[in-house]
């Protein structure tokens, strides 16, 4: 979900080297040719040449998820939301909860790793449909009962099927102490900093992880301008889905081992 504290938005490119490079600063005033609640500056870029192109299983797995997501009800979810805030997870498309409901749904995972706890919308959300033997383990830098307008409940917890794990993962020896784990994953959904650099570093990390099955890693937030490049750069087969998640951008990558 984009942060909306700040009335203007630093543009940055990735270079070729990793590092973020600030192009200029913008505010909604001096470049948006229409109004809505939220706006942010993209781009649109030719497919053709796109170094990760979808192949079937990722496709197959989109197609059967959108079909799903229509049926998906996260009014329970929506009414845990405090009246003078947007009800967003029961809002599809346009937000990505119905359709990760629907994902997990499909998926019937196992193990779902989420990194960004945030508000907890999504990983109720993962949670919906999760299997009785399966498994939510959820990382943030902050605990989740000190995160402003959260809606986990400690009841969210009580099964042990859902557990947060206070950790920062950007982190090398931080992240190595969670390789095993994370390895084990049958889908993992990433909604992180957006800074051009945090979401990266995730990905170089995963390169190093032998995980043990093909997954499916869920990106937020691709079509914001900080991560344009790194999500192109991806080489893996992926697919950009915020035609049917979130308006600002859903990703999802078929990591093959």
């Amino acid at each position: 979900m984009p942060d909306n504290s700040n009335p203007t938005i630093p543009v940055f490119l990735t270079t070729p080297e990793g590092k973020p490079q600030q192009l200029l600063q913008l505010s909604p005033s001096n470049f948006t040719p229409v109004g809505a609640l939220d706006v942010r500056p993209s781009l649109l870029f030719t497919e053709e040449d796109n170094p990760g192109q979808i192949d079937d299983a990722l496709l197959d797995f989109s197609l059967q998820a959108i079909h799903e997501a229509r049926k998906i009800d996260l009014s329970e979810i929506s009414a845990r939301i405090s009246a003078e805030m947007i009800k967003t997870p029961n809002t599809w498309p346009g937000q990505h909860y119905k359709l990760l409901a629907a994902m997990v749904k499909n998926l019937q995972p196992k193990l779902v790793i989420e990194i960004g706890t945030a508000s907890g919308y999504s990983c109720l959300s993962l949670k919906k449909n999760l299997p009785a033997e399966g498994k939510i383990v959820t990382f943030d830098i902050v605990p989740w009962k000190e995160y402003p307008d959260v809606v986990l409940t400690e009841a969210d917890f009580a099964d042990g099927r859902l557990k947060q794990q206070i950790a920062d993962l950007t982190q090398p020896h931080v992240f190595n102490s969670f390789s095993k784990l994370i390895s084990q994953a049958d889908f993992m959904f990433v909604d992180a900093a957006k800074d051009g650099v945090m979401e990266q570093t995730f990905l170089n990390f995963f390169e190093t992880v032998k995980f043990e099955k093909p997954l499916f890693i869920f990106f937020d937030d691709i079509r914001l301008w900080n991560m344009l490049s790194i999500w192109r750069q991806i080489k893996r087969p992926k697919i950009d889905l915020t035609s049917f998640g979130s308006w600002s951008g859903s990703g999802v990558i078929h990591w093959i081992p």
